[in-house]
C-alpha cells in the first residue's frame, strides 16, 4: 500500500511507500521539502509544548556566564602557578609528575569546560584545563567515555555540532593518555 497526498507547494499528487510516513521528504515535481503524512491517516502522538520562560532562560544564561568567568579566573590562577617556575619539561610531563587525585565532579566539570573552551577557540584555557586532568586516567577516562556516548549538557554548546564536541573529547583522551 502507498501513501498518496498533495504537495503543499505545487499541489501535484505524490505517492510514496508507507514506511516513509512521518518523515520529511522532497516533492519530486518542485523539490519543496515537506512532512509526509502517516499511512492510512494514522494519527501521530501529539507533543505537549510549553512556552519558553524568557526570564528563567536569562537567569540560567547569567548563571552560566558567571560560572564560566569563575572557572576562567581559577584556571588563570592555576596557569600562573604552574608557569611561574621555569622547567625544561613539557606541560604534560610536569602535570603528570605533580598530578593530584581529582574529584569526579570536578573532573566532569573540567571536561565540559574544556570542550566549551575549545568551541570558543580559547586554546590556552583549554590547555590549562586539560593539564588539570592529566595523571588521573582512572577518574577522567570514564567521564570522557560517558560524554562521548551521552553528549554534554552545557547550554553554551547547543550550537556546537555533536560531531565537533566528540572530536574535542577524543583529542582530550589522546592528550591525557
Amino acid at each position: 500500500m502507498a501513501i498518496v497526498f498533495q504537495c503543499e507547494h505545487c499541489e501535484k499528487d505524490i505517492e510514496v511507500p508507507d514506511e516513509l510516513g512521518g518523515q520529511m521528504g522532497e516533492c519530486p515535481h518542485c523539490g519543496h521539502s515537506m512532512y509526509i503524512p502517516l499511512a492510512g491517516g494514522a494519527e501521530s502522538e501529539a507533543l505537549e509544548l510549553t512556552e519558553i520562560d524568557v526570564v528563567e532562560e536569562d537567569r540560567i544564561q547569567k548563571e552560566m556566564e558567571q560560572s564560566r568567568q569563575t572557572m576562567q579566573r581559577i584556571w588563570s590562577e592555576r596557569r600562573t602557578e604552574h608557569t611561574s617556575r621555569p622547567s625544561k619539561e613539557g606541560p604534560v610531563r610536569q602535570a603528570r609528575r605533580r598530578a593530584k587525585p581529582i574529584d569526579p565532579e570536578d573532573a566532569a566539570m573540567t571536561v565540559e569546560q574544556y570542550v566549551v573552551a575549545m568551541a570558543q577557540s580559547s586554546l590556552d584555557e583549554a590547555e590549562a584545563l586539560a593539564a588539570h586532568l592529566v595523571g588521573n586516567p582512572q577518574t577522567v577516562n570514564p567521564i570522557i567515555e560517558k560524554a562521548l556516548k551521552e553528549g554534554l549538557k552545557d547550554a553554551s554548546l547547543k550550537n556546537v555540532p555533536e560531531a565537533v564536541q566528540k572530536g574535542f573529547l577524543k583529542k582530550l583522551l589522546e592528550y591525557l593518555n
